[in-house]
């Protein structure tokens, strides 16, 4: 402070604020110090500055100087405010002197300085801090009340509160008046609640506040507050203890209270508290549910602990057992350590709940591909193996009424995931070793997915699981259950028994010679036959028919005859079924003997009502037909087919008529294959091999048969899947003009479930090269969704390991200004993670379980109106409709029917907008692309390329000078990057841009836009005006960018370098931008690659063979390998060339 007595300059309110100070810490010769110093100055003595010695005087006991000091006021002609009079008052209150206060108050009403509501709140908190606190009613009668009264009286309550007056706050909260516009709610007094939790009161005393509160009636719900606000700050001790009182208002407590907690402790990686908030869940009745374990305690303790430790720990916090195992091993499973959740299973065996085991468990077997764990599971899961802690109060429990019905299920999504990998049969006979039985509807199922790639042993396999014979294997390790005899133990039993006399002796023989039949040991089996044929062993009508069919199953064709004669002998009204029957005759078609076979099921047809066709029926009669077929024999096939058909044996279907065409194929007798094909669409109304026969007649280019095939068909089926079964055929055969004329066709919408699933089948089957030619086909086809192809695509190179390939979609999206999903987003970071490569965006953020987030919906608020209209159509129809009227060349009108849906609440679906402002672009309507603009979010934007089409439109117009002036001042006058990248969106693009390189003064505007991106450091408007010069041939300027920008580039964009050369049949465009990719050494070799396959694919479309044969050669002589050039495109050239390419 010595400066300002020593004379330094010093303004008026510096020595203001310093004599304040004084006045503050009751220091009033310091104080006077600084107003003779003032009046030494000659500066003027204000009110503030006697305000300040009234405070100094009166807030430390010196009330009489306080009252002096007005004199002063008064004889320097200053007249006291009512601040004056407060800090008299306040001095007076802080003594306790109401009297003294009263007087004051009553002096400032005569003074007309009425004291506001602020300066008696004042007087209140003085009188709190003096110990008074009993004394301030008696100020109640001079509040004011008015406007602003609440939020000072709020702010009084919360410093009353920092400084332990609770009592004299509470006192304060009574005199809040309740506003008129303000219904009660149940937070009312939230604000005192919440912060009486930030003083760290002890715990009890902190409820004890509370419930006062609520019993006084000042907050009628502090408990239920208090609970809500210690749950949201994790506050677990003080959280369980008002649960407590809750219950003791008469609340129920639910699970969900308690899973704030368990995500707080999980957060603070407090294991103990975690586990002792679930201990106390369970004391409460409150067994967590499997969900709540699974999202909330699971996943943090197994960081750091075993499997079998979590659960022994969980177990301590008396959650059963079994939930805890079993939720365990669905979390393994999660995280794809198939491995361990098998372990788990048969150490804790934890049955049943399919519908929470199946999904997990068939990811983690798509992800490891390890049989054996998956059917190590699936075994413990079907078993009937019963614990003494079975969770039937949980609420995950569920009846599984139907083991076959859920097992076929599960395993019919795991063919789905293996199938590529040829593991089926394999599979299969897993499961068939642990007994596993699946219904015949899954396995029908199963048969239909995989068509042509079923084989005979699959066949087979499906046909042993539906069987009602098959029995569930007992589980490993379980002692208690007898070990199943093998056949040559029981028949030394047998040998025993005999050898004492005992009894059962007949019943034991059975079990023997079924023992044998089970091991398919056929000398054994006709040895004990002629051996009990001559003990007193019965052989009834049902042994008969089980030896029949082990017969016919083994080729004892001769020995299956006799058994027959046995049983017509034994009971001429017996009659074998059908599947029996299907046996015998197989065995003759195995045996070589076609003509007795179909003899044989003439000769025994079924009479009467024919039994209901099975499964095991059907599959027995294709394997039948198929092996006939793979001879070639069409005679034999269609005498097969005609005898099962006519005689009632099976009903027709696509699958058992498939042989009849497959015969005619495997002879390369198309026409054969298409007359049987005529006979079953009119005979049966089925469509047999329908789409091998198209891509047969496409291959051939036969184009009048291939109409003549459609149209058979499309009275079965209809035109619009005919032509999507056309549309994939065309795709699967390289076809992709034929394909895309299709799909350009008028009316026709494309299904997008057929799409989905053709495109799930070609990532089964790793099938990139259809996944590309879709891609192709579709491309610019307003009407169809490519992000679903986009993604199924990427998804097949990542899992080929093509990792560049991958990354090189997300740069074809950025080309044609398409925006990724998220999807798509988040599975190509996560594979560019695994294999350590940059990720050139930013990956998605996905919700976590443990922190589960409200979900908000934005509405814009409707105009009058729209208020007043309700929207009669549907998205669809609004979509249609807006289509449609495009199509009809009235892109205007359908503007405004878009318009006028939108204003009422109906959004017309993404690709049917983007479609409508790209014909509006075409046409230079910005003003309705702008009017739709007004109601379109930045998400939507994006997915319809927003930006991109108004700059185009602007173009098409021929303002385009105007705009680029635009971008160029905004790029001059920011050096923000993110508003450099919004300014940027509006640079044009492809139409845009190839029209202005063609205009000099567009042009030069055009070129100062790259210079300055560039110097900010983004290319590629660089990268897209090069691609102009190129195409328009101009290769000095193109060569000046390419060296100045793009040279060390890590990016180059290209596709529409590469789509306009196969448009213009100018393969010399490629040629050019190889040469320019190759000198610049940041780029990856599949870039090149990439380049080099559409050279090759375009030479090979224009049968330029040999030119192809180059171009490869000199993408190997450059450095490249197999592994960069598209797979597609060296399959093409082998097929052309009939030679391989190592």
């Amino acid at each position: 402070m010595s400066y300002v007595i020593e004379g330094e300059a010093t303004s008026r309110v510096t020595y203001q604020r310093l004599m304040w100070r004084y006045c503050q810490e009751g220091d009033v010769d310091g104080a006077t110090k600084v107003l003779e110093k003032m009046r030494e100055l000659k500066m003027p003595v204000s009110e503030p500055v006697l305000n300040a010695l009234v405070m100094g005087h009166a807030y430390h006991g010196d009330t009489e100087g306080a009252k002096a000091v007005l004199g002063t006021m008064a004889g320097a002609g200053l007249k006291p405010s009512n601040r004056t009079y407060t800090l008299l008052a306040c001095g007076y209150a802080k003594q306790g002197d109401m009297a003294a206060v009263e007087s004051v108050i009553t002096k400032a009403k005569e003074e007309d300085s009425d004291l506001t509501d602020k300066d008696l709140l004042d007087i209140v908190e003085q009188l709190a801090l003096g110990g008074h606190g009993n004394k301030i009613e008696q100020i109640f009668p001079h509040l004011h009340k008015s406007v602003g009264y609440n939020q000072e009286v709020y702010n009084l309550i919360l410093r009353l509160l920092n400084k332990q007056q609770e009592e004299v706050a509470k006192n304060m909260l009574k005199t809040m008046p309740k506003a008129q516009n303000v219904e009660d709610t149940m937070f009312k007094g939230a604000f005192y609640v919440k912060h009486l939790m930030k003083l760290n009161k002890p715990v009890d005393a902190m409820i004890q506040s509370y419930r006062d509160l609520q019993n006084e009636g000042l907050i009628p719900n502090a408990i239920y507050i208090a609970t809500e606000a210690a749950l949201v700050q994790g506050r677990s001790e003080l959280a369980q203890k008002l649960f407590k009182e809750l219950q003791k208002d008469g609340m129920e407590i639910r699970q969900h209270y308690y899973w704030p907690l368990l995500v707080q402790k999980g957060k603070e990686r407090d294991e103990e508290g975690l586990l002792h908030i679930v201990r106390h869940m369970c004391n409460e009745g409150l067994t967590p549910t499997g969900e709540a374990l699974r999202d909330y305690v699971i996943p943090f303790l197994i960081e750091n602990d075993t499997p079998q430790n979590i659960i022994l720990k969980l177990q301590v916090a008396n959650v059963p057992t079994i939930l805890s195992a079993r939720n365990v091993m669905i979390e393994l499973l999660e995280s794809g350590n198939i491995k361990a959740a098998a372990e788990v299973a048969l150490n804790y065996r934890p049955r049943g709940q399919y519908s929470l085991v199946s999904r997990p468990l068939v990811s983690a077997l798509k992800a490891t591909k390890d049989i054996k764990s998956f059917i190590t599971i699936l075994h413990v899961t079907s078993s009937n193996y019963q614990t003494p802690q079975e969770d039937t109060s949980n609420d995950d429990l569920q009846a599984d009424d139907n083991e076959s019905d859920e097992v076929g299920r599960i395993v019919k999504n795991a063919v789905k995931v293996i199938a590529k990998d040829n593991l089926t049969e394999q599979l299969l006979s897993s499961l068939l070793s642990k007994g596993l039985r699946i219904s015949t509807t899954s396995a029908e199922q199963i048969e239909q997915y995989l068509g042509n790639n079923m084989t005979t042993n699959i066949s087979e396999l499906l046909s042993q699981l539906t069987s009602a014979e098959l029995e569930v294997s007992p589980l490993e390790v379980v002692r208690r259950n007898p070990t199943t005899r093998t056949a040559a133990q029981l028949e030394t039993l047998l040998e025993q028994v005999i050898s004492k006399d005992g009894n059962n002796i007949n019943r034991l023989r059975k079990q023997v010679l079924s023992a044998y039949i089970q091991e398919k040991n056929i000398e054994k089996v006709k040895s004990l036959v002629e051996n009990f044929k001559t003990t007193d062993f019965d052989f009834n009508l049902s042994t008969l028919a089980q030896l029949f069919e082990f017969y016919c199953e083994n080729d004892e064709i001769e020995m299956a005859n006799n058994i027959k004669v046995e049983i017509d002998n034994k009971d001429p009204n017996f009659i074998l079924n059908n599947y029996k029957k299907i046996l015998m005759a197989y065995a003759y078609v195995r045996a070589n003997r076609v003509d007795e076979a179909i003899k044989f099921l003439n000769d025994n047809k079924p009479e009467g009502e024919n039994e209901n066709s099975t499964f095991l029926l059907n599959s027995k009669s294709w394997q039948m037909l198929n092996s006939l077929a793979d001879t070639k024999n069409e005679t034999a096939v269609k005498e097969m087919t005609k005898a099962l058909l006519d005689n009632g044996y099976v009903e027709p279907n696509n699958i058992l008529l498939g042989p009849s065409i497959k015969v005619h194929l495997l002879k390369d007798d198309i026409d054969g294959a298409l007359k049987e094909f005529e006979n079953c669409c009119k005979q049966y109304r089925s469509t047999p091999w329908k789409g091998e026969l198209m891509k047969a007649l496409i291959m051939k280019e036969d184009a009048n048969k291939l109409q003549w095939l459609a149209d058979l068909s499309t009275q079965i089926h209809g035109e619009i899947n005919i032509l999507h079964d056309l549309v994939l055929a065309f795709v699967e055969c390289g076809r992709l003009r034929q394909a895309r004329r299709i799909l350009e066709t008028p009316g026709l919408h494309m299904k997008q479930k057929r799409l989905h699933d053709a495109c799930e089948r070609y990532v089964d089957e790793g099938k990139s090269e259809y996944l590309e030619g879709l891609l192709e086909a579709t491309k610019d086809l307003s009407h169809i969704d490519r992000s679903n192809i986009f993604y199924h695509l990427m998804v097949t190179y990542c899992k080929a390991d093509e990792t560049d390939k991958a990354l090189g979609l997300w740069t074809v999206l950025q080309e044609e200004g398409e925006i990724p999903s998220d999807d798509f987003l988040l599975y190509l970071g996560n594979h560019l993670k695994s294999k350590n490569r940059d990720i050139p965006f930013v990956i998605p953020e996905t919700n976590v379980k443990a922190e589960p987030v409200q979900k908000s919906t934005v509405t814009r608020k409707p105009s009058e109106k729209a208020k007043k209209e309700q929207p009669t159509s549907s998205k669809n129809e609004v979509s249609k409709q807006i289509e449609d009227l495009i199509k009809g060349g009235k892109p205007k009108q359908a503007a405004d029917y878009a318009l006028k849906n939108i204003e009422l609440g109906v959004i017309p679906k993404i690709n049917v907008l983007k479609f409508l402002l790209k014909s509006l672009a075409e046409e230079g309507d910005y003003e309705k692309i702008e009017s739709i603009g007004k109601h379109l979010t930045e998400p939507m934007k994006k997915n319809v390329t927003y930006d991109n089409k108004l700059t185009q439109a602007i173009f098409s117009r021929g303002n385009g000078a105007q705009h680029m002036d635009e971008v160029l001042n905004l790029l001059q006058n920011t050096n923000d990057q993110d508003e450099v990248e919004i300014i940027l969106r509006k640079f044009p693009r492809s139409t845009a841009l190839a029209s202005a390189v063609q205009n000099s003064e567009l042009n030069a505007k055009c070129q100062k836009a790259v210079e300055l991106a560039a110097s900010k450091g983004i290319t590629l408007p660089a990268n897209l005006l090069w691609m102009e010069y190129v195409l328009v041939g101009n290769d000095k300027e193109a060569n000046s960018i390419w060296q100045k920008y793009l040279a060390n580039a890590n990016v180059v964009i290209f596709r529409r370098l590469l789509q306009e050369s196969h448009l213009r049949k100018e393969p010399h465009i490629i040629e050019k931008l190889i040469e320019n990719l190759k000198s610049n050494k940041a780029l990856p070799l599949a870039s090149i690659g990439n380049a080099y396959s559409r050279l090759i694919n375009f030479y090979i479309l224009e049968n330029k063979i040999n030119e192809a044969k180059a171009a490869l050669n000199r993408a190997f002589e450059s450095g490249l390998t197999k592994d960069h050039i598209n797979e597609s495109s060296i399959k093409k050239l082998q097929e052309a060339t009939g030679q391989k390419f190592d």
